[in-house]
Parts: structure tokens; C-alpha cells; sequence
């Protein structure tokens, strides 16, 4: 588990160090983005793979737009943006244990993976939308 999170941090650190983005290439990290949001949305199941581009791309764009500065409440917003959790697991309250006593464990079955699903889905959605606000100012002269 500690190596797990060496690695996080160490990727996570080599991004935001990364030197800055041309316009160009913001322009395709946005388009690759919309890409991949559209490819998680339409996929009936959430993969791994697809989720941790995401993710890592996710990072990439938000750092260069947080160096940029473009507009202050954007700069907030992806200051407040934390990457998307790949390990998520839903909260299962008392109630819902009770339940899944009573039905042998079906109920648990069926509601943790459709709970993380919604997670991952809200979490792309969010920030893609984000990021097309972020290329609508970008793209503004």
C-alpha cells in the first residue's frame, strides 16, 4: 500500500512539474479529453484503463490551467478539484447492512458496484464539463 501511494505522489508531482503546455498542444489534450469522457459515458461498464487516462490527463490540463490563470473563478474551481478517486468504494450505512442480511447479500451485490459506477460517471461529467468552459475561455481573444 505505501509503495502504491510513492507511485501516486511521484506521478502525480512529475505532472504538475511538467513545462508548459503550447496552445496547440492544450487544444489537443482538450479534444483528447472529450474523447475519453465521451468513450467512459458511453461504455457500459467503467474500465480501469480508460478511467486512469482520464485521470492522468485530467491532472495534466488542470495544472497548465492553473499556471495560466485564465479567469479567476475557473483558477478557484481547479484549485478545489482533487483527482478522481480509482479506488472508491461507496459508503454502506446500517440500514443498508440490515438489508443485505435480509436478502443473503443480493442487495450488496447489486447496490456498491451501481453506486461506484454513478461516482465515476459524475466525476468525468463534472470535469469535462469544466474543461469546455476552460476551452470556450481559452479560445475567446
Amino acid at each position: 500500500m505505501a509503495t502504491l501511494n510513492f507511485w501516486v505522489i511521484f506521478k502525480r508531482n512529475r505532472l504538475l512539474c511538467s513545462p508548459m503546455m503550447s496552445i496547440e498542444d492544450l487544444q489537443k489534450a482538450f479534444l483528447d479529453l472529450d474523447f475519453q469522457a465521451n468513450r467512459i459515458a458511453k461504455l457500459r461498464g467503467i474500465d480501469p484503463t480508460h478511467l486512469s487516462r482520464f485521470n492522468e490527463r485530467s491532472e495534466q490540463v488542470r495544472a497548465q490551467l492553473i499556471e495560466m490563470g485564465l479567469n479567476a473563478s475557473l483558477t478557484d474551481s481547479l484549485k478545489e478539484l482533487r483527482p478522481i478517486n480509482e479506488q472508491y468504494q461507496a459508503p454502506f450505512p446500517f440500514g443498508r447492512k440490515v438489508l443485505n442480511v435480509l436478502t443473503f447479500g443480493i442487495h450488496k451485490k447489486r447496490f456498491l458496484p451501481k453506486r461506484q459506477e454513478a461516482y465515476f460517471r459524475k466525476e468525468v461529467a463534472e470535469r469535462s464539463r469544466l474543461y469546455q468552459y476552460a476551452k470556450g475561455q481559452l479560445s475567446i481573444d
